[in-house]
């Protein structure tokens, strides 16, 4: 089997899937101490599971920056500080404002009645507090839009990082300001687009993606300020 078929294989491989997601937990919650190195044998026994599904799992994290993997070193994990988040929320912030101004011209009358219909699910599973059905409705929001940049490279690294945002979220949570301001900032966007204003579009995600910085590096703080 060649390397893409492998590849596409794994990702396909519900068992890579489990390990990949418990792994990125246990560093994201400290389980594994910074630049501490991720033995293949050490993670097949952790994981009950066999070496194919742990070494994917690795490339997949190192992907997202979780880890680094160097020749003749093997894998290790990476700081995840405030610094790290920083330069991931900027990057991310300039390809999804590039996914929006591309797909402004292609977001036509369904895919605005979808994002509403999406919109008014998502502030509803606010009201009622489910955190969990409130992010897939987020993600599922976005997506309308970026799917119809055509830029599925872009598309594809949003998506990779977006597992990495929901498991620091998972770890730190919300602000208590900003979820009502991710419902100001959708509708802002839904507004632009149904005028099909890409300049406005634009503006309104790359808001989107400064105020999630912003509140999760706050939270970060105080998390490190009540450890101090």
């Amino acid at each position: 089997m060649d390397s893409k078929l492998s590849a596409i294989h794994a990702m396909n491989d519900p068992i890579y899937a489990r390990v990949r997601e418990r792994l990125r937990s246990d560093i994201l919650t400290g389980e594994f101490d910074t630049g501490s190195r991720l033995k293949i044998a050490m993670l097949c026994d952790r994981y009950a599971v066999s070496q194919m599904p742990i070494r994917e799992a690795l490339q997949q994290l190192q992907g997202e920056g979780l880890v680094r993997i160097e020749p003749n070193k093997g894998a290790s994990v990476r700081k995840v500080d405030e610094q790290f988040v920083s330069n991931l929320y900027e990057i991310r912030g300039a390809l999804e404002a590039l996914l929006t101004r591309l797909a402004t011209p292609n977001v036509l009358a369904p895919h605005r009645e979808s994002m509403r219909k999406t919109q008014a699910s998502f502030e509803a599973a606010v009201r009622r507090g489910d955190a969990k059905q409130a992010s897939e409705l987020d993600a599922q929001f976005h997506r309308t839009v970026y799917q119809a940049a055509g830029n599925m490279e872009a598309l594809e690294w949003v998506d990779r990082q977006r597992d990495l945002i929901r498991c620091l979220r998972r770890k730190y949570g919300f602000g208590p300001a900003r979820t009502p301001a991710i419902i100001r900032e959708h509708r802002r966007l839904l507004l632009a687009l149904d005028y099909g204003n890409a300049i406005e579009a634009e503006a309104a995600v790359r808001e989107h993606c400064e105020n999630a910085k912003i509140d999760l590096l706050h939270l970060m703080n105080q998390k490190i300020e009540c450890a101090g």
